[in-house]
């Protein structure tokens, strides 16, 4: 499951991916610090959310991915039952 879509190739000023929070099936497990699954249906990487910053249009994410697949770092992964 994916935590937070987004396109792994959009990066802004800080050189990290980015998206709304609004976007996240569950915006309770979006919290700086936390390692979460992001991407799309045919990408997708284990990454530490860096920041989350109001803003008028939302509240916007900012992330790290790691290199590799997600089962590579699937151990990072807090998934409280799942």
């Amino acid at each position: 499951m994916i935590d937070l879509p987004l396109d792994l190739n959009t990066q802004d000023e800080t050189g990290l991916p980015w998206t709304f929070l609004d976007d996240a099936p569950d915006p309770s497990r979006i919290v700086q610090g936390a390692w979460i699954i992001v991407g799309g249906r045919y990408a997708q990487a284990v990454a530490q959310v860096v920041s989350i910053e109001s803003l008028p249009q939302g509240e916007l994410v900012h992330v790290r991915p790691l290199p590799g697949p997600v089962s590579d770092h699937a151990h990072l992964l807090s998934r409280n039952g799942a």
